[in-house]
C-alpha cells in the first residue's frame, strides 16, 4: 500500500527499501545530440559515436524522425540511442572521460544506476537566468531520481489535493531508463514555478510514453524496413503531443 506525503515533507523521506538509491548523470553522455532535435548543421554518419549500430546509415532526418518523443508546453523529452550522438572532435580526457558503452548489465544488487540525460534550449523556449537554468536541471533531475529509486507517484486525495505516493512495486531503472539511450529536454520557464506534485506527474507520464515506445523503434532499426519506420513515426506523433 503506498503512503502519503506533503510535496514540503519529501526531504524527510524514510529510507528507501530498495539497494537503489540514486541515479548518476555525470559523464554518462558521450557527446552532443544537438543535431539531432534541432536544425543546428548536419550530420554524416562518419559524425555518428557508434556507426555500426542499427539504423546508422540512415539520413539524419529520418534518424530525427524516428526518435520517440514527449511534447509538452512546458517540456519536450526526446529518447535517442548514444550511438546517434555526435562523437566529441577530441576525446575527453581523464576525469571527464565517459562511462563504458555499452553500459554493463544492470544488477538487481546495485545502489547507483546510470542515466544520460541532456538539456538544450530554443530561442522561444530561452531561459535567460542561468540560475533559472540551473534549478530547472535540477528539479528534473530530482523528480527522475524519485520516480526510479522510490516509485513515486501522484494521487488526488478525498479533499481534492495531489499527494505524492511512494510505489515500491514501481521501484527500478529497467522499468524506467532505457540503457545506451540518451534523453534529451527542452525545459521552459514554466517548470520554474510549476508545483513539485504537477512537474513529478507530468516526467512520470513522460517517461513511461517514452519507455514503452522505445522497443518499438529498436526492433525496427534491427530490421531495417523503412516502410514501418514512417509508419510509427506517424503514430507517435500523434500520441505524443499533448
Amino acid at each position: 500500500m503506498p503512503y502519503r506525503l506533503k510535496c514540503l515533507e519529501l526531504k524527510n523521506l524514510s529510507r528507501a527499501p530498495s539497494p537503489l538509491k540514486s541515479i548518476n548523470f555525470r559523464h554518462t553522455t558521450p557527446g552532443s545530440g544537438l543535431a539531432l532535435v534541432t536544425n543546428h548543421k548536419p550530420q554524416s554518419t562518419s559524425e555518428l559515436f557508434d556507426p555500426t549500430y542499427p539504423g546508422a546509415h540512415l539520413p539524419l532526418g529520418k534518424r530525427r524522425s524516428l526518435a520517440p518523443r514527449w511534447i509538452h508546453p512546458t517540456l519536450s523529452l526526446f529518447a535517442l540511442p548514444k550511438a546517434y550522438l555526435t562523437k566529441p572532435d577530441v576525446p575527453y580526457p581523464e576525469p571527464y572521460k565517459s562511462r563504458p558503452y555499452p553500459e554493463s548489465l544492470r544488477r538487481p544488487e546495485q545502489r547507483s544506476v546510470d542515466m544520460s540525460m541532456q538539456f538544450v534550449s530554443f530561442k522561444s523556449h530561452v531561459v535567460l537566468k542561468p540560475v533559472v537554468r540551473t534549478k530547472i536541471k535540477r528539479r528534473l533531475r530530482e523528480v527522475v531520481k524519485l520516480i526510479v529509486t522510490r516509485g513515486a507517484a501522484v494521487e488526488e486525495s478525498r479533499t481534492g489535493q495531489k499527494v505524492v505516493v511512494l510505489r515500491e512495486e514501481d521501484v527500478g531503472a529497467d522499468k524506467w531508463i532505457v540503457p545506451d539511450w540518451t534523453y534529451i529536454a527542452r525545459p521552459t520557464t514554466e517548470l520554474f514555478r510549476m508545483p513539485f506534485a504537477e512537474l513529478l506527474d507530468l516526467m512520470r507520464k513522460t517517461l513511461e510514453s517514452l519507455h514503452r515506445r522505445i522497443p518499438k523503434v529498436e526492433s525496427i532499426l534491427r530490421r531495417h524496413r523503412r516502410s514501418d519506420a514512417t509508419s510509427l513515426v506517424r503514430s507517435t506523433a500523434d500520441s505524443d503531443i499533448i
